[in-house]
């Protein structure tokens, strides 16, 4: 996850101090549940680098437990720098060297990286032109991602509402931030990098397999979010084991034995 609170039209303190909090309590659930989803949309959003990636240096914006990091290694990246304000998250990593910092108020010279890497991160800043300036300033290029405007699918709502039977409710950070809209709109995208001084600018959506399908799957995804893991972590075994039961069906009741989970997600490109 990233932030901004260093920005004076940043996020309000407490409001990244939330966000920052349930990332770093929800590090090891995230890699077990959520992880193998992500892996797959960052090895997508890596082989759309607008820049070969053979020997070049990455900046993994927002690298969380580091799997666009690993990818851009995977591809050739000489060598990646993992940012991040979670420091949970960035324990849990190994895509590369890791930084404890602010997405708008990076610690790197002007035009250090050839390539800034953002997988599913700008939705967490208040100011999207303020992070895309930042991420111009310190890099030539940069592949971005985002959930597509609208895209769900039958298990969220379905482990939502199983869940809050439960007593969870969301916190503060995911109902401010969770509608998105700022940062997946592929027009206002193309335009902010723009403005942000990026040329060859590009931002279309793309179906990417997750390779998740079974509800117990499903339900990992779901439960291993940062929204909802620290809830996870308040109940007892016996309570946990009964959230996870009741989600399970609740998505089997929705989705039958498997339903593949296809994410819809929109790709910025820039150079």
């Amino acid at each position: 996850m990233v932030g901004d609170e260093g920005s004076p039209s940043g996020a309000p303190a407490e409001l990244t101090a939330g966000l920052r909090a349930d990332y770093d309590v929800a590090a090891e659930e995230w890699a077990e549940g959520p992880g193998p989803m992500y892996a797959e949309l960052a090895r997508a959003l890596v082989a759309a680098a607008p820049v070969p990636l053979a020997g070049r240096l990455v900046l993994d914006l927002g690298a969380g437990i580091g799997v666009a990091g690993r990818a851009a290694l995977a591809a050739g990246a000489r060598r990646v720098v993992a940012v991040d304000l979670s420091e949970g998250m960035l324990r849990r990593g190994g895509g590369g060297h890791p930084v404890a910092a602010d997405a708008v108020a990076l610690p790197f010279r002007d035009g250090r990286f050839d390539l800034v890497v953002a997988a599913f991160c700008l939705n967490h800043l208040s100011s999207l032109a303020a992070g895309l300036a930042e991420a111009r300033r310190v890099g030539t290029a940069i592949a971005a991602s985002m959930f597509a405007p609208g895209w769900t699918h039958p298990a969220k709502e379905a482990v939502d509402d199983a869940v809050r039977s439960f007593g969870y409710r969301p916190p503060t950070w995911h109902t401010i931030l969770a509608p998105g809209s700022r940062a997946s709109d592929p027009q206002v995208l193309a335009r902010c990098a723009a403005a942000a001084g990026f040329t060859r600018v590009q931002a279309r959506a793309t179906a990417v397999p997750a390779r998740l399908a079974t509800a117990a799957e499903l339900v990992s995804w779901r439960l291993g979010m940062a929204h909802v893991a620290p809830f996870m972590r308040s109940l007892d075994e016996p309570r946990r084991a009964a959230v996870r039961r009741a989600a399970e069906q609740a998505v089997a009741a929705v989705s039958g034995p498997e339903m593949p989970l296809v994410v819809s997600m929109v790709v910025l490109t820039a150079s």
